[in-house]
C-alpha cells in the first residue's frame, strides 16, 4: 500500500537537501524486528530507505496494523504504536526536535512532509473506517485490489503482487482472524479470481470479479 506519490527518500537526495539528509542517521533491522517499541518514550522520525514496515497496536494478546510504509514513506514513533520490520529495512533516522529544527531551516520541504504523513493519516482512517462499515471479505478485497494497483509486474495470467505478508499479518491488517482470511484466501482461489504462488504473493487473475467481494 503506497500512501501518496511523493517519496521523501527521493527528495532527501537533491543537492539542496545534502545538509538536512545529514542530520538522520541509518540504522538497519532484520525481517521481524521489533524497530521502535511502543513504551520507549522516545520520539524519532524516520524514513525508509528500502524494506517494508508494520506500523501496529497492541494490547494484551492482540494486535491491529494500522499502516504498511515503504521506501520514501515518513513515520514518527512519538505515539504509542510500535514498528515491526516485514523485510530487512533501512531506516534513516533523527530525533523529534532535531527534525522540528530542520523543518524550520527548510521550510521548503514542510509542505512535502505534511503530503506523505497526510497520506499515511488517511489511510490509517480509511482502516478503522473499513473495521467500522465493511466485513472482512471487503476489506481483504480492497487490501488485495491496492496492492495490484501500486504493482509494477504482471504477466499472461494477470497482476503480480507481493505483499510478503504471512496469513497471520494479512488478518492482522484487515482486522480479521487468521482462520478467516485463510478461509477468504482459499474461496478467491478456488473462484479463480486469484492465484497463490508463494507466501506472500498473489496473482490478481480478475480484478472485476475481485471488486464483486465490495459489493460493486
Amino acid at each position: 500500500m503506497k500512501f501518496t506519490d511523493v517519496n521523501l527518500l527521493e527528495e532527501l537526495e537533491k543537492p539542496e537537501y545534502a545538509e538536512l539528509k545529514r542530520r538522520f542517521a541509518l540504522r538497519t533491522f532484520p525481517k521481524d524486528a521489533l524497530a521502535f517499541h511502543p513504551m520507549d518514550g522516545k520520539s524519532r522520525v524516520f524514513v525508509i530507505c528500502s524494506g517494508r514496515a508494520r506500523v501496529y497496536l497492541s494490547y494484551e494478546d492482540k494486535e491491529f496494523t494500522l499502516a504498511i510504509l515503504g521506501p520514501g514513506d515518513v513515520y514518527s514513533t512519538h505515539t504509542r504504536a510500535g514498528v515491526q520490520a516485514l523485510s530487512p529495512l533501512e531506516l534513516l533516522v533523527t530525533d523529534a526536535a532535531t527534525f522540528r529544527r530542520s523543518l524550520t531551516a527548510f521550510p521548503e520541504m514542510t509542505g512535502t512532509i505534511i503530503r506523505v504523513l497526510g497520506g499515511v493519516l488517511s489511510s490509517t482512517f480509511g482502516i478503522i473506517s473499513g473495521l467500522v462499515f465493511k466485513d472482512a471479505s471487503q476489506r481483504l478485497a480492497e487490501f488485495l485490489l491496492a496492492e495490484a494497483e501500486a504493482s509494477q509486474e504482471s504477466d499472461e495470467t494477470g497482476v503480480v503482487i507481493r505483499s510478503g505478508l504471512t496469513v497471520e499479518q494479512l488478518a492482522q491488517l484487515v482486522g480479521s482472524t487468521r482462520q478467516t482470511v485463510s478461509t477468504l484466501l482459499n474461496d478467491m482461489i478456488r473462484s479463480k479470481v486469484i492465484e497463490r504462488r508463494a507466501r506472500g504473493e498473489f496473482v490478481i487473475l480478475s480484478p472485476q470479479r475481485l471488486r464483486e467481494y465490495l459489493g460493486s
